[in-house]
């Protein structure tokens, strides 16, 4: 009995790594062609996947013209593929590994992906500071914000310049990448020494 569990997770963490497969074609799809017609590809791709994705989508996994619910789906797919295929090989969960897991996820699909996009925002707006070009300010905007006006409040009365606030705010945020990446591998690793 407890093998054919085994197999029965190991076959359902195939599954869900070639939905997650779909997901990201799907995704790609939808920059090209974002209302399939009906009976396309894409439409049927659409009718596979965006039933899931739709328990997803919020504004709050919007930011600017990116959404960012799709990552997150995937990831919570990972997380479950991920225990699956642990249980499917050993045979056993255990609080630690299931914690550890979701503190990984909660890195790669979440924090991770919007630094990461954050750092590139702040490299356009560094840029544009020292070149002083008002086109890229725009693209920049909403990633940036929070850190650039934490910097400009630091500075108190004095009004600083606007690529001495850019590279402040990028240096931060590449150290913030850092730091938080090192404290999400501590709490997994910590995670997983959990016994239960």
């Amino acid at each position: 009995m407890h093998h054919t569990l085994m197999s029965i997770s190991l076959f359902a963490a195939r599954l869900l790594e070639i939905y997650s497969f779909l997901i990201w074609i799907r995704i790609i799809l939808s920059w090209v062609r974002p209302y399939p017609r009906p009976g396309s590809f894409t439409y049927y791709m659409a009718k596979i996947v965006d039933p899931y994705l739709s328990l997803f989508r919020s504004s709050t996994a919007r930011m600017g013209m990116l959404d960012f619910s799709p990552v997150f789906a995937v990831g919570v797919i990972a997380v479950v593929q991920t225990l699956l295929s642990v249980f499917g090989n050993y045979g056993f969960l255990t609080l630690g590994i299931i914690l550890a897991n979701i503190i990984y996820a909660f890195w790669a699909y979440g924090i991770s992906i919007f630094l990461f996009f954050s750092i590139i925002m702040l490299i356009f707006r560094t840029v544009a500071a020292f070149s002083r070009n008002p086109m890229m300010y725009n693209m920049s905007g909403q990633f940036s914000d929070p850190i650039s006006n934490l910097v400009r409040k630091s500075f108190g009365t004095r009004i600083p310049k606007e690529s001495t606030v850019a590279l402040i705010s990028l240096l931060i945020n590449i150290a913030l990448y850092f730091v938080l990446k090192r404290a999400f591998i501590i709490l997994a690793d910590l995670a997983m020494r959990i016994p239960l």
